[in-house]
């Protein structure tokens, strides 16, 4: 199974952070086909949206307080 596209979509994603891109990036070789199906359906769908400058903003003020969190 060629994973590149799926890869390619977790490293573009806006959706995820660059700690989430490196976890899925090293964790998608050992996913189970049901998985990879999974995710590439959620980064599929966060493509479709539309990304606005608000957006990022609060998605990096949650990831920034979830590590704060942890």
């Amino acid at each position: 199974m060629d994973l590149s596209p799926l890869l390619m979509k977790v490293h573009t994603s806006p959706l995820l952070t660059e700690s989430e891109r490196a976890y899925w990036a090293q964790n998608l070789p050992k996913m189970t086909p049901e998985q990879v199906q999974k995710l590439e359906g959620i980064l599929t769908e966060a493509e479709g949206m539309s990304w606005s400058e608000e957006m990022q903003n609060y998605l990096m003020i949650v990831n920034k307080a979830t590590v704060a969190l942890t």
